[in-house]
C-alpha cells in the first residue's frame, strides 16, 4: 500500500508518522510519502512545554518531557511559551526565564527584593517565608502563573501551588488552614484593580478588613502588619509595586471564602502536567526544532519526501502564523487534526469503500 499525502508541513508529516506508526504496529506493508521540501519546513523552535499527547507520540520534547508533556528546550535568554490547555490548542503565554518576571506582580516582588532600602526588603523577605512556608519556591515565576495564567484566580492559585512546591519539592502548609470558615457567603470577590490610588484607599480605607477576618488570628496579625508596612513604602514610592497587592489581594478574596481547612480544586490532568514539567523547562537550554524532529521521525519510520506522487491525498490546513507563540498554537492545533485524519484514512485503508 502507497499514500502520498500533501498538506502544511506540520499535518502532512505527522499524518505520515501516525500512519506508518499504526502499519508497523499491526506489520502491515505501507509507504508514505509527502509531497514538499523538508528544508522549507516553519520553524518550530523553543523554549516551549505544553501537554501534547500527539507532539510527544512523535517524539517531539520527549527527551526532557515525560508522558505527553512536550518540553522543547531553547536559547537562555528566550521566555518560556506554556500552554496549560489540554493539546495546546490556546492559552498560549511567555514567561521570563532570567528571574526578573513577567508579570507587574512578579516585577515588584524582584525589585522590593533587590531595593537599596531595609523596609522593602524586609516586605519581600516576609513573603519569601511566607511562600517557603507554603512549600513554594520562592521564585518570580509563581507570581507570574498566579497572574498570567488565563484561568479564574482559584485555578490560577492551584497552578501556582503546584509550580512552586514541584519546583522545591516539598510540601508545606494548605494554604486553607489558614481560614476560619467564617463569615457571611455574600461578600463578593474583589476585581484586579488597576489603579494605584484606588488600591490604596482600599487598603488605608479598610474596604478589604473582610479578608483578613476569615483568616486565624495566627494569621491574621503578621499579614495585616505586613499590608501597614506596604502602605507606608508605597506612599514613599508613589505607588511603584502596588500591582503586587492588586494580585495578592484578588486571589486571596476568592480563597477566604472557602471553608475552613478546605481542599483546593484539583488540577486537570493537562494543567498538573505542565505544572510538573514547567521546573526543568526553565531550565531546558538547546536549540531543538520540534518542526524538525517530525521530520526526521517520518524519515526515521521509512517516510519520504517526493516533489510529486500519485495518488495525492490532499490534507489542506492552516498557514503558519508569523509569530512564534501563535505558531505553536497553530502546530498543536494541525497535530491534533492529523490524529483525526490518520484514523479516518486508515478506515479507508483497511476497509476501504465498496
Amino acid at each position: 500500500m502507497e499514500v502520498t499525502l500533501r498538506g502544511n508541513s506540520v499535518v502532512a508529516t505527522t499524518t505520515g508518522i501516525l500512519l506508518l506508526t499504526r502499519a508497523r504496529q499491526l506489520g502491515y506493508p505501507m509507504r508514505v510519502h509527502v509531497i514538499g521540501d523538508p528544508e522549507d519546513v516553519v520553524s518550530l523552535p523553543g523554549p516551549c512545554v505544553v501537554y501534547a499527547p500527539v507532539l510527544a507520540s512523535c517524539g517531539v520534547g520527549r527527551e526532557a518531557g515525560a508522558g505527553g508533556t512536550v518540553i522543547v528546550p531553547g536559547a537562555p535568554g528566550a521566555p518560556l511559551l506554556v500552554s496549560f490547555t489540554e493539546h495546546g490548542v490556546d492559552g498560549w503565554f511567555a514567561l521570563d526565564r532570567t528571574g526578573v518576571g513577567t508579570s507587574e506582580a512578579a516585577k515588584a516582588f524582584v525589585r522590593m527584593g533587590q531595593d537599596a532600602r531595609v523596609p522593602p526588603r524586609h516586605l519581600a523577605r516576609h513573603l519569601r517565608d511566607f511562600m517557603s512556608a507554603l512549600g513554594v519556591a520562592p521564585e518570580p515565576v509563581v507570581l507570574d502563573i498566579l497572574e498570567l495564567v488565563p484561568a479564574d484566580p482559584t485555578t490560577r492559585l492551584s497552578l501556582a501551588l503546584r509550580v512552586g512546591r514541584s519546583i522545591s519539592r516539598r510540601r508545606g502548609l494548605p494554604i486553607t488552614s489558614a481560614l476560619t470558615g467564617s463569615g457571611p457567603p455574600t461578600d463578593d470577590p474583589i476585581e484586579r484593580p488597576s489603579d494605584v490610588s484606588a488600591v490604596l484607599r482600599a487598603l488605608e480605607g479598610g474596604e478589604w478588613t473582610w479578608i483578613l477576618d476569615r483568616l486565624t488570628p495566627s494569621v491574621r496579625d503578621p499579614v495585616s502588619d505586613w499590608l501597614e508596612a506596604f502602605v507606608r513604602v508605597a506612599h514613599e514610592d508613589n505607588g511603584r509595586d502596588v500591582a503586587l497587592i492588586a494580585a495578592l489581594a484578588e486571589v486571596a478574596s476568592h480563597v477566604v471564602q472557602l471553608p475552613a481547612s478546605a481542599i483546593m480544586p484539583p488540577l486537570a490532568a493537562p494543567e498538573d502536567a505542565v505544572a510538573v514539567g514547567l521546573g526543568p523547562a526553565l531550565a531546558a537550554v538547546g536549540t531543538a526544532d520540534a518542526n524538525r524532529t517530525l521530520v526526521d521521525t517520518f524519515r526515521f519510520l521509512g517516510g519520504r519526501y517526493v516533489a510529486t506522487g500519485q495518488p495525492t491525498l490532499d490534507l489542506g490546513g492552516e498557514p503558519p502564523p508569523a509569530l512564534q507563540i501563535e505558531r505553536w498554537a497553530w502546530a498543536c492545533r494541525e497535530s491534533l487534526r492529523a490524529r483525526e485524519l490518520m484514523q479516518a484514512l486508515w478506515r479507508d485503508i483497511v476497509d476501504p469503500p465498496q
